[in-house]
């Protein structure tokens, strides 16, 4: 992920995606990156995963993860590079008191920030572990960058990743393609 520009970015040399946005990208792959959203949606125990991870970073009485998208990559060997996107809404809306302003159980939203969080990390097929290689947050002004950095180096057990991972493409000499 190349860096930018007031954004920014977490990196580590080995370690699982936080329960946040890869949590949920354990999925397929082809010599190009394949869209798996859907097949990760389909997975209630990784979408519970990311409402998980944004019920410990996320701030707000009304706060929010949401899977945008999920890419994978065969890198051979049984390893494949995961990418995920993920939207965190931090949110926090209060009820007026009646009378309050003339306005009878209105309510005052005092802030509504959404944060999208970017995470790189490798599964490996046959142990179903996820390690995350690098976070990067774009819209950050709550600072949840410092919360998210401990994700960085950890692993994470996919549980029945296989169910998500296509077969690995073949290369011409009808062994599976490594890269270095």
């Amino acid at each position: 992920m190349p860096g930018r520009a007031g954004t920014p970015r977490i990196e580590g040399g080995r370690g699982a995606l936080a329960g946040l946005a890869l949590l949920a990208s354990a999925v397929a792959g082809a010599a190009e990156p394949v869209d798996v959203t859907e097949a990760v949606r389909g997975r209630p125990d990784l979408l519970a995963a990311l409402e998980r991870g944004c019920a410990q970073v996320c701030q707000g009485n009304r706060r929010e993860a949401r899977l945008e998208r999920v890419t994978v990559l065969p890198l051979g060997g049984g390893r494949w590079r995961v990418e995920g996107l993920a939207a965190l809404r931090n949110r926090h809306v209060q009820t007026l008191p009646a009378g309050l302003g003339g306005v009878a159980g209105g309510s005052l939203t005092l802030f509504d920030h959404t944060v999208r969080v970017r995470a790189r990390g490798t599964l490996d097929r046959p142990s179903c572990e996820l390690v995350v290689e690098a976070l990067e947050l774009d819209r950050d002004p709550l600072g949840l960058s410092r919360l998210l950095a401990r994700e960085v180096g950890r692993r994470h057990a996919v549980p029945r990743c296989d169910e998500l991972l296509p077969a690995e493409p073949a290369r011409p000499s009808g062994r599976p393609h490594a890269r270095p």
